[in-house]
């Protein structure tokens, strides 16, 4: 009997309609297994039979979960030797396992050695070589297909399969030895003989074998532990403080119940409401005690807003990343869980279609208001979706979710035909049939067969027409002729080519208005039913073409057209309502590319108007162009194409230009170079590496503001036109970004930085316009992640949105303007602050370099703490900038378990802000402290703050998750109190804190410390003095 444990694969399926394709998203279970399929391919048993277990095997895959991190699949034959077709890691997905075993041809052996067969699969194909997962301990399991029996001894070899744990099965027809089979087989029940190797027995052998191939795990079970796991939680009034605590429970229940660790589940935390803001990462905790003593900490961030989907986006590019501590490039599964009381006021589809394309596993509770349909679109399947009246009903939810959470995995996404009786629409196919295509038309038609394959075809639904053109037009198919998608398909399959010498389009356009887009042939434009033709051209037309283009525009038939080879693309824009309803090919072997393109706006156009409409913006992509890049620089080029490609180009919509640079910057081309889409994306496809060193960031912004923003240069910055600039970088800059950043978003530009591989996610956002359109990558490779994250931005940024999130700026500081100043930075050192630590460094390194350092003007000092203080340098340690800032990259955190903010400003009011320590406080110098904690002090605070601004000291507290009470009674006042979610926003607070740095005098500050009642300084030492008693 087989002892074994059986799982269950398939937890269930969503269907949902992307911006590609129509798709079903399984959820399974984490079930992996390693199968070699090993079948008869010797000349006995004949071609007619050889194809049918070909047929067979694609039938049984395309059943199976597959993937790098699920099923894999190897193939070998065997006759007298045996010949491997494919290996576990030589296919990553479906498509291409099947697409391999469909290109299966007989070896034609002329004689039969199974023994020697299963040896050789035990021996060199369940290897680690091969693909085999042996470290994880992945089931092993063998299907044999065989019509004769074995001329050589199978004892032996099926006995060491059963001692290696493969377990096999067995099919064979009636030639086959069924005695043998039962010997190779694990056990009986796993031999199958159908009547004959033809398809309707093997058929009947499908079901009986694919329940155990599933399941089976023979003695080896599997155990996977490691996951990232994002929560995304509704922080708005929504929620409320009164609710929020529920929210705050259950997200501490879930993580207790978890095996969090940095080698098994991480987990990363995120709040939004109009806007998300980062809690933690997934690399921010190692520990579960940690990371619960963040959550208990844990408060609503506010805001009337909601908008889902720019959340959604915001977690994809910034979390589900190696950067944002993310095992994604491992294979490592991606789990998101939403928690949300009302609906989204922004659009959401096509981010959380961008996240189950991505693998990343979408969960959704709702509460109050949330919407259950809304909800059942974001989760990767609507048995991921949980509802609640309200948020009082949590507690129980922790124990329902916790075996998903844990076992649950993506089974990626598959394509499959799925109808939409919705969307009623009639799309005439007429394609270049002339001597242009010879050679080339298989690529082709199989192209059409897959675009239609997409297509929810029936009399109701969607009807299909297909012709060809040449000297004249020749019909396939009209409308009413094959209304079912079989019919049609088998049609697609027999299609020759017309040939001819001429194409005359003209004509094409003309007889498929007359004789097509009518009543008589099955169209139902009489209806009010969309018209679309689908147009191949594949060179300039032999016949004048303006007035039949002209004519059907206006008869309101839709064209797409798929430019290949020498096709004229003036004469094509005659023809489109836009530029984006022209999709270029790179070749025709390659036409297969466009097919989620054209799938997609079949599906999503309604009429003839386009669909992006992004208004007027002159859009300018600055690339770094430097040495670094070059194995890079055709997924940075595609990159920049793809965005292009989603905009909607004209001299009085969206301008384009693109500037590369490395140690120097070289325009490619101005915003005034091309006026239309087709124009740009070819010049961006014949862009060269500039090459150079290290890229100077800072000297290429400078370029554009100076060169490229300005009206003869295409720029409508005058006319108020947006100014966005898109900068994609591969490495730290060798140069200053912050002047130059500073100086252009003055100037009314919009930058958005994007980073890959070793650039400074910290310098993006600093470049950026505001922090969170600062986007990291870990590879090139990546970039098609974020693409539609920053398409969007590009089309959905209007001038009132900018307006609003308009920074606040001030000019870097010129050396010898500062007036004097004594700046103390008391910052927080302890295991809390620890994991962030870098972003506190960063923080003080980028004031520093807006202050005018000197021994007669602005003195710096630095001082940790934790249980207890730690002076680093004091403010008359050093004379210059850069004796500062070489002293700030050199902190390392302290450590220490403890936050005695109380003890660390008791410390430097008595000990820092002293004449012999630097201090120039006897002489009038505005004395400033700037707070950096990690959380709420464990020790009081209330007299040592006071101390301290008796003193005349202005404080300004930064805190992570700290108690506002507490931080308003350290400032100077509650204006120069500053709470971020995570260190990582730090960035955010430079202007912020500069404001008043650069700008306070010590009779402001006095103002300012005399509107607040504070013991007298008799008073104040007399407490001091009963301190020491008590």
């Amino acid at each position: 009997h087989v002892t074994n444990t059986h799982l269950t694969s398939v937890g269930g399926e969503c269907v949902f309609q992307n911006g590609n394709k129509n798709t079903v998203l399984p959820v399974i279970e984490v079930n992996k297994r390693d199968i070699v399929f090993l079948v008869d391919g010797s000349s006995a048993l004949g071609l007619a039979n050889f194809n049918a277990i070909r047929d067979f095997i694609a039938k049984v895959i395309q059943r199976l979960e597959i993937g790098q991190d699920l099923i894999q699949v190897a193939v070998a034959q065997y006759a007298d030797t045996v010949r491997p077709e494919f290996y576990f890691n030589s296919y990553p997905s479906k498509r291409e396992v099947i697409a391999a075993v469909r290109r299966m041809k007989p070896m034609e052996g002329s004689a039969l050695y199974t023994g020697s067969a299963l040896d050789f699969v035990r021996n060199n194909l369940f290897t680690s070589s091969a693909g085999y997962r042996a470290a994880e301990g992945v089931p092993k399991l063998l299907v044999l297909v065989t019509g004769g029996k074995s001329l050589d001894e199978i004892s032996q070899p099926a006995q060491e399969l059963k001692r290696s744990s493969i377990m096999s099965f067995a099919i064979g027809n009636k030639v086959a030895d069924q005695a043998e089979l039962e010997e190779i087989a694990f056990d009986s029940s796993l031999v199958f003989i159908p009547a004959e190797f033809r398809a309707a027995p093997l058929q009947g052998v499908l079901p009986g074998l694919l329940a155990p191939l599933r399941t089976l795990t023979g003695t080896t079970e599997v155990h996977v532990n490691k996951r990232d796991i994002i929560f995304l939680l509704d922080g708005s009034f929504n929620v409320g403080k009164t609710d929020f605590p529920y929210v705050r429970d259950f997200v501490m229940n879930v993580v207790n119940s978890l095996d969090v660790g940095s080698d098994n589940i991480r987990v990363g935390l995120v709040q939004f409401s109009d806007t998300p803001v980062t809690e933690f990462s997934l690399n921010t905790y190692q520990t579960k005690s940690d990371l619960l003593a963040h959550l208990r900490q844990l408060q609503p961030k506010g805001g009337s807003g909601l908008n889902t989907g720019a959340a959604l986006s915001y977690v994809h590019a910034n979390h589900f990343t190696e950067a944002g501590g993310s095992r994604i490039r491992e294979h490592v599964p991606q789990l998101l869980l939403l928690v949300t009381a009302g609906q989204s006021e922004d659009s959401y589809g096509q981010a959380a279609n961008a996240l189950a394309r991505a693998g990343i596993l979408t969960f959704c509770v709702g509460a109050s208001q949330a919407n259950k349909a809304e909800l059942e679109q974001i989760a990767f399947n609507p048995s991921l979706v949980y509802l609640m009246d309200d948020f009082s009903s949590l507690p129980a939810l922790p124990q329902q979710l916790i075996q998903p959470l844990t076992t649950y995995v993506s089974g990626g996404v598959e394509e499959v035909p799925f109808a939409q009786p919705e969307s009623k629409r009639d799309i005439l196919f007429l394609f270049d049939g002339s001597a242009n295509l010879v050679g080339q038309f298989p690529a082709v038609r199989d192209f059409l067969y897959k675009v239609i394959d997409e297509l929810d075809v029936k009399p109701d639904g969607t009807r299909v027409a297909v012709a060809q053109y040449s000297d004249d037009v020749r019909v396939e198919s009209r409308f009413d002729e094959h209304q079912n998608k079989p019919e049609i398909l088998n049609l697609v399959k027999r299609m020759k080519i017309k040939t001819g010498k001429a194409l005359n389009l003209g004509y094409a356009l003309e007889y498929a208005q007359r004789y097509i887009f009518v009543k008589s042939a099955g169209s139902r434009i009489e209806d009010g039913v969309v018209q679309f033709l689908v147009l191949l051209v594949a060179g300039r037309s032999s016949d004048r073409l303006d007035t039949p283009a002209l004519n059907l525009k206006q008869s309101q038939v839709v064209t797409f057209i798929l430019q290949a080879k020498n096709a004229d693309p003036a004469e094509l824009e005659l023809m489109v309502p836009s530029p984006v309803f022209i999709l270029a090919a790179e070749s025709l072997p390659k036409i297969g590319d466009l097919q989620p393109q054209i799938v997609n706006l079949l599906k999503s156009v309604q009429d003839g108007a386009p669909t992006p409409v992004s208004g007027e913006k002159d859009v300018v992509f600055l690339i770094d162009g430097s040495e670094g890049v070059r194995s890079g620089f055709p997924l940075l080029k595609e990159f920049v194409q793809r965005v292009v490609e989603t905009l909607d180009v004209g001299p009085d919509r969206v301008r384009v230009a693109v500037i590369q640079y490395s140690d120097r910057t070289r325009p490619e081309f101005y915003l005034n170079s091309y006026m239309d889409q087709q124009s740009v994306v070819s010049a961006v496809r014949k862009l060269a590496l500039l090459g150079g060193p290290a890229p100077n960031t800072g000297a290429a912004l400078d370029f554009v503001l100076r060169n490229i923003l300005i009206s003869s240069a295409g720029s409508r910055i005058a006319e108020g036109v947006p100014q966005l600039l898109i900068v994609l970088t591969a490495d730290r800059s060798g140069d200053d970004v912050r002047g130059p950043s500073v100086v252009l978003k003055r100037g009314g530009a919009v930058p958005i930085g994007i980073g890959i591989g070793n650039a400074d996610i910290t310098e993006m956002q600093t470049i950026s316009f505001i922090p969170d359109f600062a986007v990291a990558i870990p590879t090139f490779r990546q970039l098609g992640t974020v693409q539609q994250v920053i398409s969007d931005r590009v089309i959905q940024l209007s001038r009132e949105e900018l307006s609003r999130l308009q920074p606040v700026l001030l000019p870097p500081t010129s050396p010898g303007v500062g007036n004097k100043k004594d700046v103390v930075f008391l910052i927080d050192g302890s295991q809390n602050a620890g994991p962030e630590f870098q972003y506190i460094r960063t923080l003080i390194e980028r004031l520093v370099d807006y202050l005018d350092v000197g021994f007669d003007t602005t003195r710096v000092a630095v001082i940790q703490f934790s249980e207890d203080p730690r002076v680093e340098f004091l403010l008359n340690a050093h004379s210059s900038k850069d004796e500062v800032q070489n002293a700030v990259r050199r902190l390392r955190p302290k450590g220490g378990r403890q936050i005695n903010i109380g003890g660390a400003l008791e410390y430097v009011s008595r000990n820092i802000f002293k004449r012999p320590l630097g201090s120039r406080i006897e002489e009038g110098v505005p004395q400033f402290l700037v707070l950096i904690s990690s959380g709420k002090s464990d020790d009081e605070v209330d007299d040592s703050a006071a101390e301290l601004k008796q003193f005349g000291v202005a404080p300004f507290a930064v805190a992570r998750n700290a108690d506002q009470e507490q931080l308003v009674k350290i400032s100077l006042s509650p204006e120069y109190v500053f709470s971020v979610s995570t260190f990582r926003e730090l960035p955010s607070l430079e202007q912020k804190l500069l404001t008043p740095i650069t700008t306070l005098t010590s009779e402001q500050i006095q103002r300012i410390l005399a509107s607040t009642r504070y013991p007298s300084p008799g008073k104040m030492g007399y407490l001091l003095l009963l301190s020491e008693y008590f």
